[in-house]
This record gives C-alpha cells, structure tokens and sequence, in this order.
C-alpha cells in the first residue's frame, strides 16, 4: 500500500515580504510624524516633513519596483501573490503625499 502523494507547496512570495517590510520602515515614522503633528503643542514637528516626504518618494518607488517583479516572478511560478500585491498598494499610497504636494493640481 502506497502512500498518498503529497501535494506541492507553492512558494513563498519573498520579493512581496521584504516590499512590505521596505514600506514599514518609512510608513511607520511617517504616520507618527503626522499623528504627533495633530497635538497643537507639537506643530514644530512638521519639519520632520520636509525629511520624511523624500525618503517616502525614493522607498515608495523602490517598493512598487519589488512588488511588481514580485508579481511577475509569482505569476510564473504560479506561487502567492498576496504580499507583492499587498506592497503595490503600500507603494502606491506612499507616493500619494508627494504627488498631492507636488502635482499640477496643488497650488
């Protein structure tokens, strides 16, 4: 009597965790600049903003470069996708900001 085949795990979607991980390292102080930047006693902290605003530019780009060939390399593959797709929107609301600020629509 032979054993029953074992089914094959699909592989982790690793490009899709270190985007994640990536994206946390900025979203985190970012949120708590702005959360701290809402106390009326604390407005002097916006001009951790001007520091914050690029990094969140250049990691948010860095992360939906990750995400995508997370993405790519997963629908190869045929593995998990939910992380890549989860940092493409961390990427995507991480530019935002930027974009509100420095877009045509901002005057």
């Amino acid at each position: 009597m032979t054993p029953p085949p074992v089914a094959a795990r699909r592989p982790a979607d690793v490009l899709g965790i270190i985007a994640a991980c990536i994206a946390a390292v900025v979203i985190v102080p970012t949120l708590a600049v702005f959360l701290i930047g809402l106390v009326p006693e604390m407005n002097a902290i916006w001009w951790l903003g001007i520091v914050l605003l690029p990094l969140l530019v250049l990691d948010g780009v860095i992360v939906i470069l990750l995400s995508v060939i997370g993405l790519i390399v997963a629908a190869r593959r045929e593995g998990r996708r939910a992380w890549s797709i989860v940092a493409l929107g961390l990427g995507i609301l991480m530019l935002v900001p930027a974009a509100l600020i420095w877009g045509p629509w901002s005057s």
